[in-house]
């Protein structure tokens, strides 16, 4: 069985304003304040130019992944049906950390948080998008997380000791088991022939000037029509572990 080897992924820190105000909980349709708006308007540019996301991985067989867990129920159930697996680890950057520490504004300071909880959820969608990329005959499934969906908060230490999070700039307090940056986000990934439940992969709508950094280098939304067809020869599947 081969050895499970990580990888580091940067991403794009491109958010729409949705993505935002779903971090704050407000959910479409609800009227909001016009300094709202304005100051989260303001952030979004900001954070394309200060945030520096990554995203740490392992991909492997799920025999391989429910080793270095360990043993649960639910994640037993999880990884019954898709042969693979990808331990996953994102972040916001301690760039952004920094910046928001130096911020007097309450008001801007809770944007600001609200933004960096918004992209490092937003990293488990990229992790799927580019999982969807490199295996494209496999079903993506949704993704689990320590301390929701029925996983033990404890597991936070099975992938600290499995990822390399100290290159992505986070540490693990292993008291707590928190995660610093706290906009840390863990989960494990199942894909493959059948998964428990698929997870549909969003738009991406992120055509902006720093796609560059994002994973999906087939991305239609940031290939020019001339630059289609090289990629489309250049590109190929990865094989699975």
């Amino acid at each position: 069985m081969q050895e499970l080897v990580p990888e580091i992924l940067h991403l794009s820190p491109i958010l729409s304003y949705d993505k935002v105000l779903r971090s704050m909980g407000i959910p479409p349709g609800k009227p909001i304040r016009k300094r709202l708006t304005r100051l989260i308007d303001e952030s979004l540019p900001v954070a394309a130019a200060i945030a520096r996301p990554k995203l740490a991985w392992t991909i492997g067989r799920s025999e391989q992944i429910k080793a270095v867990l360990g043993k649960s129920i639910r994640l037993q159930r999880y990884l019954q049906l898709p042969e693979y697996a990808a331990l996953v680890a994102g972040t916001i950057s301690s760039e952004w950390d920094d910046f928001v520490m130096r911020e007097d504004d309450p008001m801007k300071a809770y944007v600001y948080t609200a933004i960096a909880t918004a992209i490092a959820r937003d990293s488990l969608v990229k992790a799927r998008r580019e999982l969807s990329q490199r295996y494209p005959d496999c079903k993506i499934g949704d993704s689990l997380s320590p301390g929701t969906d029925r996983l033990p908060h404890s597991l936070q230490a099975r992938f600290a000791e499995a990822l390399p999070l100290q290159q992505i700039g986070v540490n693990f307090d292993a008291e707590s088991f928190f995660m610093h940056p706290l906009a840390t986000v863990t989960a494990v990934i199942g894909f493959g022939s059948s998964v428990e439940r698929e997870h549909p992969l969003p738009e991406c709508g992120e055509a902006q000037p720093r796609c560059w950094r994002c994973p999906d280098r087939n991305c239609q939304l940031r290939v020019l029509p001339f630059e289609k067809q090289v990629l489309a020869s250049e590109s190929s599947p990865v094989s699975l572990p």
